[in-house]
């Protein structure tokens, strides 16, 4: 019989556990459970890992043609969490294998999928609301700035520039709207280039600042963070880490915390907590505004798709507001 082509497998957490037995120095018996809600074709794949000591999770990357992912980029990304975590802060990191590597694959009927057990971020989830929180999250962040600015790799990974942020997700965008004329549509594209305009013009003048570009999250999130007791947090999911701009991460927080939408305060919170660390300077800080617009347009372009199992008319209609 011909084998057909599958566009994504949830590998079954049994098998999991199996490969972590025999690739990873953990203690046994352990048990594996997934995790991950299972809705857009892009997201990675999580399980739980529980041993009679210590908890874990597992990351099984999906196939890299979505972002254009390549193994050196998924290295990248575990090489920094180490590099952070050697410098004292707080994130979730990767445990090596057996033979001292940090990624293994999967043959998947998709195709070979990557894969990497982290440590488990303990504590209760972020509140938003909450000014202490706030100001803590925003002093970190500023910290992992400021420390990766000595942090080098022989790793390539995907830059978040205008390209990646805007080009590739607006030609998606025109692609599914083809046969479907949307004023929305238009109203995005412009958004998108009047904000790129802004950023050339704040980022690449005489004020900038040498570090104002370098490795970033990517996407600190409410529901990537923890706080246990004592009020220090804990970052996990760092998938959409790489170089970019620092005042990015800071517009992605503000836009994944819905702050925009909060009382004035709880923003100032979180700058406050970033300026006890790195100030901003002037130009730097107005570039907060138009990247919250370019972070929308690169939701809008990078969860739109034409296939998977979410079926091909799905994108993320809440991701159209750009007021």
């Amino acid at each position: 019989m011909e084998q057909i082509a599958v566009t994504r497998s949830i590998v079954a957490a049994s098998a999991l556990a199996e490969v972590v037995s025999r690739d990873y120095d953990v203690d046994a018996p352990l048990r594996c459970q997934l995790i991950s809600k299972m809705l857009r074709t892009q997201d990675n794949d999580h399980y739980l890992v529980k041993t009679p000591k210590q908890k874990y999770v597992v990351r099984v990357y999906q196939l890299g043609t979505h972002l254009g992912r390549e193994k050196s980029d998924y290295l990248f990304e575990l090489e920094w969490l180490n590099f952070l975590r050697d410098q004292d802060l707080p994130v979730s990191y990767p445990l090596p294998r057996a033979d001292g590597s940090l990624l293994g694959y999967l043959n998947a009927p998709e195709g070979k999928r990557y894969y990497a057990l982290f440590s488990f971020s303990e504590g209760k989830p972020m509140t938003v609301t909450n000014e202490e929180q706030l100001f803590t999250l925003g002093d970190y962040m500023a910290r992992i700035h400021l420390a990766s600015n000595d942090f080098r790799s022989d790793h390539h990974r995907q830059p978040m520039d205008l390209s990646f942020l805007v080009d590739r997700p607006i030609e998606r965008l025109k692609a599914f709207w083809s046969d479907n004329k949307d004023d929305k549509l238009d109203i995005l594209i412009n958004s998108a280039e009047d904000a790129k305009d802004q950023i050339h013009d704040l980022l690449s003048n005489e004020e900038s600042t040498d570090d104002s570009w370098g490795p970033i999250g990517g996407d600190f999130h409410p529901y990537n963070t923890r706080f246990i007791q004592g009020g220090k947090p804990g970052f996990f999911n760092f998938d959409l880490c790489g170089y970019g701009w620092r005042a990015y991460d800071m517009a992605v927080f503000l836009l994944n915390a819905k702050l925009m939408k909060q009382p004035a305060e709880l923003s100032e919170d979180f700058f406050a907590g970033y300026y006890a660390q790195r100030p901003l300077s002037r130009n730097e800080h107005a570039s907060v505004a138009p990247f919250l617009t370019i972070r929308r347009v690169w939701l809008t372009g990078t969860f739109s798709t034409v296939e998977g199992i979410a079926g091909y008319t799905f994108i993320a209609p809440a991701q159209l507001d750009l007021d």
